[in-house]
């Protein structure tokens, strides 16, 4: 079967075909988008950190000290006449100093312990012997034949003055020790003390016998 029976009597091929033709080209002339290719997407690979962002540490740094201002001192230069006559500063002389001079008082002699106790007893004795001057048996102790020893404690200046007195050691007997106290109260003031127990008060002990012969 042939193409020219089913078209219609008064189609115009070729003119169909130009028109055909015209209008391609207006449209590749008119929408050039068409002509360009096709853009392939790209794949974005993004990925997720578990860790949190950790911000940056800002360094704190310690306050500067103040610097103390000290005042301005002026200093203030003396003004010197140049008409006005010098005077000569006078030079100090140097001092001597003055030579040691001699002890006035000599150091006091020391002692020994064993010499003052010495003394002591040797000033006891002493003590004893002025005291048995003023002694008056009692009679009451001659008819009941009281005996006995009393050691009496003195307390005695440096001029031999008796300061105190006290019964160390009683005779057992009251008669007896209040006639030995009799006797030294009588017996005061005594000879003057050593040289070694001078100075100062000090206290000796006196032995005062009774004793019936």
């Amino acid at each position: 079967m042939s193409l020219s029976r089913n078209l219609p009597i008064n189609f115009d091929l070729p003119k169909a075909i130009g028109i055909s033709i015209a209008i391609h080209i207006i449209l590749m002339i008119g929408l050039p988008e068409f002509n360009k290719p096709l853009l392939t997407p790209q794949v974005m690979n993004v990925t997720i950190s578990s860790s949190p962002i950790q911000k940056p540490i800002e360094k704190i740094e310690p306050p500067q000290p103040i610097k103390k201002v000290e005042p301005i001192q002026k200093k203030i230069t003396p003004i010197i006449d140049k008409n006005s006559t010098s005077v000569a500063q006078p030079v100090p002389k140097e001092v001597a100093p003055p030579a040691p001079a001699e002890a006035i008082s000599k150091t006091p002699n020391i002692v020994p312990q064993e010499q003052v106790t010495q003394h002591l007893e040797s000033y006891s004795s002493l003590l004893a012997n002025a005291i048995a001057k003023y002694k008056q048996y009692p009679k009451i102790a001659q008819m009941r034949g009281w005996q006995g020893t009393v050691i009496a404690d003195l307390e005695i200046d440096s001029k031999g003055s008796v300061i105190s007195v006290k019964i160390k050691k009683s005779s057992t007997y009251e008669v007896l020790d209040n006639e030995a106290l009799e006797m030294i109260k009588k017996a005061s003031p005594f000879p003057a003390p050593p040289e070694s127990l001078r100075g100062k008060n000090f206290n000796v002990l006196v032995p005062i016998s009774f004793k019936l012969e």
